[in-house]
């Protein structure tokens, strides 16, 4: 039988230590989510939409947390009160937790549904870089899982007891149904567990497909495979949940728990990517270009002839950086869109028979000091200027007679 007799009542005194940890979780992981924010805000002056979609996850984050506070102070109508003597006041405290803690669990899987969708944006990216109608599909099919799980999650948080009012009720006993909400557990744990399961396996085929090394692919995987980890909390912590007969301090526990390794794996790639200073960044303004045009690097000067106006028109035609998941595939020396591809090849023969000439000063502003530039398949060199004549020999006046 999936319901049982409630746990014994316990003081809040028991309960303290898990509010005190439920509210250094949710501030850790805000910490990592600004990090992030400012992180990418720092690069490239922006927010994609993943960091903005993490962003909104702080709402429900802290929203949870404020019920989470509520329900332990207060406690829920979860407990045994058989021998117990209650104050008036203390029966509408109880009152008023249950009906939070219904309010609670819609936030809290708010947040975690929040942060899948964020990993599943930055997957997204992945599977329009691969140029793979499978993969594309498949992200499409993740976003209708995500919204029928999410409503599935609320269905069965607000409508498993009949009439609703019995799910807030102190005494008499409600019964398990109300009072346990061990379906809405149930259905939050599979869905989360599959949907995690997904979102972890879905970039491996495109890592195993590169010509990385070994160990390179290796090492991605595992980074990938760090969603692992909040599948096992939540395989542990639903049947315990139901072992320890719904307790709530166990409950809010290891919710907060599972909301910092979820917070963790849906920030870690962006994390990562800053770490090895790579990803999207912003262009940088280069202290070698002077008003004169000229410019030089490693004692090696060239005169272009180009204006600061020519400068700026150039940095403002410049094609845009790359974001994490295109720099990943340039470092896994990944499959290229076919796209960018032929792009590639027909500015290719274009040079080739458009006559010789000189760099561009509207190119791009790093071509005016670049001989050399490095893509993803082969390397282009820029033509040899030619060597700068010797000026004449200046006279002295006088030196000479006529």
């Amino acid at each position: 039988m999936l319901y049982s007799e409630p746990p014994p009542l316990r003081p809040f005194s028991e309960a303290k230590p898990t509010l005190l940890v439920s509210w250094w979780i949710t501030l850790f992981c805000t910490c990592i989510i600004l990090l992030r924010l400012a992180g990418r805000y720092i690069r490239v002056e922006k927010l994609f939409r993943e960091d903005k979609i993490v962003a909104l996850a702080l709402v429900p984050l802290f929203l949870r947390i404020a019920c989470a506070h509520i329900v332990l102070l207060w406690g829920t109508n979860n407990v045994e009160l058989e021998g117990s003597k209650l104050s008036d006041l203390e029966i509408a405290h109880r009152v008023t937790g249950s009906r939070v803690v219904l309010a609670g669990r819609i936030f809290y899987a708010a947040t975690l549904w929040m942060l899948k969708l964020t990993t599943l944006e930055f997957l997204t990216r992945l599977a329009g870089a691969s140029m793979k109608k499978l993969y594309l599909r498949l992200t499409m099919f993740l976003r209708y899982a995500l919204g029928v799980s999410f409503i599935a999650v609320l269905i069965t948080d607000l409508a498993v007891c009949h009439p609703v009012s019995n799910s807030w009720q102190v005494t008499p006993d409600p019964g398990g149904q109300c009072r346990q909400g061990f379906v809405q557990l149930i259905t939050m744990g599979a869905t989360s567990v599959v949907i995690d399961i997904i979102l972890i396996v879905f970039p491996v085929p495109i890592i195993l497909s590169t010509r990385i090394p070994t160990k390179r692919k290796v090492l991605l995987v595992m980074l990938f495979c760090f969603g692992f980890l909040t599948v096992g909390i939540t395989l542990y912590r639903v049947p315990k949940i139901i072992q320890l007969k719904g307790d709530q301090i166990f409950r809010s526990m290891w919710a907060s728990i599972e909301l910092l390794a979820a917070t963790t794996v849906a920030n870690i790639v962006a994390l990562g990517s800053f770490l090895r200073d790579s990803g999207a960044k912003k262009t940088k303004f280069r202290p070698g270009y002077h008003s004169s045009g000229t410019t030089s690097r490693g004692g090696h000067g060239v005169t272009t002839g180009a204006t600061w106006d020519d400068l700026e028109h150039a940095k403002s035609h410049a094609q845009p950086r790359k974001t994490e998941s295109e720099e990943w595939l340039d470092d896994m020396g990944g499959p290229r869109p076919r796209r960018e591809s032929m792009r590639k090849m027909n500015r290719q023969s274009s040079q080739s028979t458009a006559g010789i000439r000189g760099p561009s000063p509207t190119a791009s502003d790093d071509s005016l000091i670049r001989q050399e530039r490095s893509y993803s398949r082969g390397t282009i060199t820029a033509l040899d200027l030619p060597a700068p004549k010797r000026p004449p020999a200046a006279m002295v006046a006088g030196a000479g007679g006529f």
